[in-house]
């Protein structure tokens, strides 16, 4: 009882630390959540004043919020409970090793290891603004080079950061398209700790273009931005890139919307003269096969949308983002993610590294506003499927955009998806693979982990983007930095 009298002040005094860190981190998530719902919610209440909802539309939503809350307090109660049972088990074997007299962890250091944990995890913004300097595209360093622009897009090479290398003229170039939702920084992630899909490219020497997307805030150009334009300005970036490359063919690489974009703009046959080649990274090709795209409730865009000071309408970013984050509503309610943090915290020993902060920066801080117009393309794609012959349920210049047609163009796709994606999910990724078979030019390959995974960590031991594997079903692959030194022999 003494040993146990004499763990009490460390014992109180962590144990209050604890409560204060625990406090600070779950209003900080809180706060940030609900932030977004007054967004949402001010969004809406603007535009059911000018356009009311049916009844129909708003007994839709109700359902769809109703279900989102028993998801997300499913969520939680699971995740509390499985974080209890663990401090539980822990905390009894430190109270015994206390009162039994025996070794390992006493009491009293029990609670100051906890302690510290949260501590560390209410400080996570800290961490998410320190990174800054570090993740993403610093295109005002000499890293980069702007090469060339239109009414709507910047064309910047990615330089080489691997030491020795240099860009190697006989090699390929390639346009890394990303989505047009949370920004263009994903695609270089960690430059310098090894964890960039860019540069990934770059640092094999192939000359790697990304294309960016202008201010839509300033821009007009970009306010107003059709498919047609993003189709004919895209051309125009191929062409420049050609010229930079002895005439050498692109390769377009588009993530996630951004794959679909460069399917679209390939189909039309506007490209063939300049593109020859084709990589998409977790795109959703028909997104009726993903319950988490088809499943949000469907209603006029005016209720997403935001009028700028130029009077144009755009699709509100912060809107679209958080109805993706209600995709995974079970893993994103205030008090899982403060959970989810300790877990890596205790997990890592407390040093979890720089990725989950680089991720959460690019989930909270790189989220900008759609053209209405591509907003309404994609939402098109995401609700309406493919058709029996494999027509896409979008037009461009008022044409139909077959699959085959890839064949015709004979221009070969390298599609890789995600086995563990909840979003994009694998049939969602690979529906237009049954209007292909037979063709050789179709180089389907399962990455291991989730929606990002192939971004955060190109070097995964499993799936190296730069070498051949095993892929997640068992099929001899190699990754698309490969499949790009390949296409250049």
């Amino acid at each position: 009882m003494f040993a146990l009298l004499k763990e009490m002040p460390d014992f109180t005094t962590s144990w209050m630390r604890y409560t204060m860190a625990m406090m600070r981190a779950s209003n900080r998530e809180i706060s940030e959540f609900n932030d977004n719902l007054f967004i949402a919610a001010h969004i809406a209440m603007t535009a059911a004043r000018d356009n009311p909802l049916s009844v129909v539309e708003a007994f839709e939503i109700m359902e769809h919020n109703v279900g989102m809350a028993r998801k997300g307090l499913a969520g939680t109660q699971s995740k509390m409970a499985d974080y209890t049972f663990d401090q539980i088990e822990e905390a009894t074997r430190a109270f015994l090793n206390t009162v039994l007299k025996t070794d390992g962890e006493k009491l009293g250091g029990y609670m100051k290891r906890e302690a510290e944990i949260m501590e560390a995890v209410s400080n996570f913004n800290e961490q998410i603004e320190a990174i800054g300097e570090e993740f993403g595209f610093h295109f005002n360093t000499p890293a980069y080079k702007l090469v060339h622009e239109t009414d709507g897009f910047e064309l910047y090479q990615v330089l080489p950061i691997k030491e020795g290398v240099k860009v190697n003229p006989h090699l390929k170039p390639i346009i890394l398209v990303p989505p047009y939702m949370l920004g263009v920084h994903i695609l270089a992630f960690l430059p310098y700790e090894n964890k960039s899909y860019s540069h990934s490219f770059a640092n094999e020497g192939i000359p790697t273009y990304v294309r960016v997307v202008k201010d839509i805030m300033t821009n007009e150009k970009v306010q107003t931005m059709t498919p047609e334009d993003d189709c004919e300005q895209t051309r125009q970036l191929c062409a420049k890139v050609m010229e930079l490359n002895d005439g050498k063919k692109v390769t377009l690489n588009g993530t996630c919307q951004g794959g679909y974009i460069s399917l679209m703009n390939i189909l039309s046959g506007k490209l063939k003269d300049v593109c020859d080649a084709l990589i998409t990274n977790v795109t959703p090709v028909d997104g009726t096969y993903s319950d988490a795209i088809s499943g949000m409730p469907t209603m006029h865009h005016d209720f997403i949308t935001t009028t700028l000071p130029s009077g144009n309408k755009v699709a509100n970013g912060y809107l679209l983002s958080l109805g993706m984050r209600f995709v995974a509503i079970d893993r994103e309610t205030p008090l899982v993610k403060v959970l989810d943090q300790a877990s890596l915290q205790r997990a890592t020993d407390m040093n979890p590294g720089k990725t989950p902060a680089a991720l959460f920066r690019w989930l909270l801080k790189e989220r900008v506003h759609l053209p209405l117009a591509i907003a309404n393309m994609s939402s098109h794609t995401f609700q309406d499927p493919i058709a029996d012959d494999g027509t896409l349920p979008v037009k461009l210049f008022d044409k139909p955009l077959n699959i085959k047609s890839l064949i015709d163009l004979k221009v070969p796709w390298y599609q890789n998806y995600a086995i563990k994606d909840d979003l994009v999910t694998p049939p969602c990724a690979t529906a237009g693979n049954k209007f292909l078979e037979g063709w050789d030019g179709l180089e389907s390959v399962a990455f291991f982990g989730g929606h990002v995974a192939i971004l955060t960590s190109p070097y995964g031991k499993k799936a190296p983007v730069t070498g051949s594997f095993t892929d997640a079903n068992g099929k001899a692959s190699r990754g698309p930095v490969k499949f790009q030194i390949d296409s250049s022999k």
